[in-house]
């Protein structure tokens, strides 16, 4: 990045520090070096490690240091190479069609970045310079590494790291960088973009059908548009004809799952190589880790399925609302430790199931680090053993886990729990508090809720909810709907901004980037992505329903970060 000289005199002092730079570069290649190697260039994107396996050292701002790993190339450029813009500063593009091609003026990309996000001055008027340059070569990109001097010859703003490579490390990180993001990833074709959602067959079929509506009249919705835009290609501003090549027509694959979890991976293997998706949008499946590991092994962003049990998040690409169950289980256990008075005794009665077993499980481990007795007894045999109290005294409170017994099995099981005694159960059995089965027990349900209390009431509601209605969909499911369509204007958002640099580590880098925008539907009290993370809100609420039989809940405390 090139920092505007503000007088003559310091354009005069820049230039002629330029011209001494080139001088006292030493030379970059030297006879009788190994070859470059490709992995060692990942290795020092990556991990901040230089060919011998020493840390990266290097200085920004002059003379600030930067050890290891916080030196990697991928701190600023991001995994994909194509940058950021971080606190007013524009980080550019550094992948290999973009570094060893020469620049050009390219008012579509211009566009993207000028007007899509609010930046301060300094960034705009940085972006506004075209700041055109020859393409790299091995000793350019070695000068701009150690002496920030571009190809151009052109200074580099000080924010641009000054690093000690030797030759080897220059050639290699060459080796990786040509090769970084250079090849379309599947999923796309030149005039189409494929998406599917996965649903699994023990999904409710109204709650299918619920989000299936959703996103089949979003993607009616996008492909008009799109379809407009190519049609009136000849009509358009000059600026706008060049982002009309960037635009596809959405393709949507319901990829249906049977059978047992074990067996999704290989279902969705073979309906993968069928038909190459270029990411996964919503979906539906109470567990979702069978359906992670497969789109973590193809490289498959997968955009906030609606789930229960999301899978393994540590370096997944998959998305989450929420922790899900292990979420609304530490969050109890939060709930009950911030209570003030004796020492809280807790029946834990487990239903059958990874509904119920995971959840329990969390739950059973935090409350005993919080000093918090529990008694776990599995569903069968709190229904056999009656109301007898648990083991080490009085219970002052039952937790239940159903997993997915219906209402009047939940009924029996409060049934035998100890008489007057508060009762909790997970968000995802909220409707049985409005069923005929709950009557009994109204007035002692509570429910461990990751939502907002009163979407209704909500702004952004009212957009989603206009959206949704205006395109002749019934709205049964509120929740799930809501959230369907989030991941979907999220995709849209994302995918806007790739132009054509149909990348999947660039779309998940835009994922992070548009989640703390203005496209929450309402239904959380706040989402947003960072770098790296790939749950949105990490927070709940323990409510209880309205004494006078709507739909309305009321938080009984503050809304609790575990």
């Amino acid at each position: 990045m090139s920092k505007t000289p503000t007088t003559y005199i310091e354009r005069a002092a820049r230039a002629i520090s330029v011209i001494l730079s080139f001088g006292a570069l030493p030379p970059l290649a030297t006879a009788g070096e190994p070859a470059p190697d490709a992995a060692l260039g990942e290795r020092l994107y990556f991990e901040g490690r230089k060919v011998d396996g020493s840390p990266l050292l290097a200085k920004t701002q002059s003379d600030v240091p930067l050890p290891g790993s916080r030196a990697a190339c991928v701190t600023c450029h991001r995994p994909s190479g194509f940058g950021t813009s971080e606190g007013g500063y524009f980080v550019p593009p550094i992948n290999g069609a973009t570094l060893f091609s020469e620049r050009k003026l390219d008012r579509g990309r211009f566009l993207l970045n000028r007007f899509e996000q609010a930046q301060p001055q300094r960034y705009r008027a940085r972006l506004s310079q075209p700041h055109m340059r020859p393409a790299y070569d091995f000793d350019t990109l070695g000068r701009a590494l150690r002496n920030g001097v571009d190809a151009a010859g052109q200074e580099l703003d000080p924010i641009m790291p000054r690093y000690e490579l030797s030759h080897a490390d220059v050639a290699n990180l060459q080796a990786f960088l040509k090769n970084l993001s250079a090849k379309i990833d599947p999923g796309v074709t030149d005039e189409e973009l494929h998406f599917a959602t996965v649903v699994s067959k023990d999904a409710a079929p109204q709650d299918r059908a619920a989000m299936l509506s959703v996103i089949e009249a979003y993607f009616n919705w996008a492909n008009k548009n799109s379809g407009g835009e190519r049609s009136r290609e000849g009509f358009s501003p000059y600026h706008q004809s060049e982002l009309i090549s960037a635009t596809r027509k959405w393709r949507l694959h319901v990829w249906e799952l049977d059978g047992a979890p074990e067996s999704w991976p290989e279902q969705l293997e073979q309906k993968y190589r069928a038909q190459p998706v270029f990411a996964l949008v919503s979906g539906l499946a109470p567990v979702w880790g069978p359906i992670a590991e497969f789109s973590d092994s193809q490289k498959i962003p997968a955009l906030f399925p609606n789930t229960e049990l999301p899978g393994n998040r540590k370096g997944s690409r998959t998305f989450y609302f929420t922790h899900g169950l292990e979420l609304e289980a530490k969050g109890l256990v939060t709930f009950f430790s911030r209570r003030t008075g004796e020492k809280k005794r807790i029946r834990q009665i487990v239903g059958e199931g990874p509904l119920a077993v995971e959840p329990a499980k969390v739950f059973e481990q935090g409350a005993r680090a919080a000093g918090v007795d529990v008694e776990t007894i599995a569903a069968a045999d709190n229904i056999a053993g009656g109301r007898r109290p648990a083991s080490n005294g009085a219970t002052d409170a039952v937790v239940l886990w159903p997993g997915q017994m219906d209402d009047e099995k939940i009924a029996s099981l409060l049934s035998v729990s100890p008489a007057a005694t508060p009762l909790y159960l997970p968000s995802h059995k909220l409707d049985f508090a409005r069923s005929k089965w709950a009557q009994p027990f109204a007035d002692r349900l509570f429910f461990v809720d990751p939502y907002e209390v009163d979407v209704g009431s909500h702004p952004l509601s009212f957009r989603v909810r206009a959206w949704i209605n205006t395109r002749g969909v019934q709205i049964t499911n509120q929740t799930l709907q809501f959230q369907t369509y989030y991941a979907l204007s999220l995709l849209d958002a994302a995918v806007g901004r790739l132009k054509t640099d149909f990348f999947r580590d660039y779309l998940v880098e835009n994922i992070e980037h548009e989640a703390e925008g203005d496209l929450n539907p309402g239904i959380f009290p706040r989402l947003s992505l960072g770098p790296g993370q790939r749950v949105a809100s990490h927070g709940v609420f323990v409510v209880r329903t309205s004494p006078d039989g709507n739909d309305a809940v009321a938080p009984v405390g503050d809304w609790m970060i575990p």
